[in-house]
């Protein structure tokens, strides 16, 4: 698998596109103006199979309807979080789904604090942590919807399948990190 990453709209959120060689794409977190990704999709002869999003926050959906009427891929979302889209997502996720999209497979890992139907996205030695994680941080949980003590076991679970790994994470802002740097400096794992 091979990754994108666009920081797109008002927020600089990290709109990834992820594909195979086959040319199957999944596209996470269209947070803005969709235009480089559609771009980049074209350009490279990738058909988007799917639309990932980690959370509901806008700065996270706010190209999906675009995205949807320009490629036809259907939408996912954790199903907390289902009620923040509109129009309705396509699929809601619960958690532990395992997604193929042509050779393009998807572990979804449910990662609620952040939002109430927060989900991480793992593939091929990559984790999309949305705002569950970033590099250093953790994600808000002032926000409606968000509860710290959830925040707490996502992370603790997150810990507990990658700790041992060198798996690359790429947060919903801001830059990547991976596993074994977050374990020994971040203060929140």
């Amino acid at each position: 698998m091979q990754v994108m990453v666009f920081p797109i709209g008002r927020l600089r959120a990290n709109c990834c596109v992820a594909y195979e060689k086959d040319g199957s794409a999944a596209v996470i977190d269209p947070g803005g103006d969709t235009s480089p990704v559609t771009d980049f999709l074209e350009k490279n002869g990738l058909v988007c199979r799917a639309i990932l999003l980690t959370h509901g926050h806008e700065d996270h959906t706010e190209g999906v309807a675009a995205l949807k009427e320009k490629t036809g891929a259907p939408v996912y979302i954790g199903s907390g979080d289902a009620y923040r889209l509109d129009p309705a997502p396509d699929h809601t996720l619960q958690g532990g789904e395992h997604l193929s999209f042509g050779e393009l497979g998807i572990e979804v890992i449910p990662s609620p604090g952040h939002t109430e139907g927060g989900m991480c996205y793992y593939s091929d030695g990559i984790l999309f942590a949305g705002d569950t994680l970033f590099r250093g941080s953790v994600g808000r949980t002032d926000f409606p919807g968000g509860d710290w003590n959830e925040l707490k076991r996502s992370l603790s679970a997150l810990v507990e399948k990658f700790s041992d790994s060198d798996t690359t994470v790429i947060p919903g802002h801001g830059a990547m990190t991976d596993f074994r740097y977050e374990l020994e400096f971040n203060t929140y794992l």
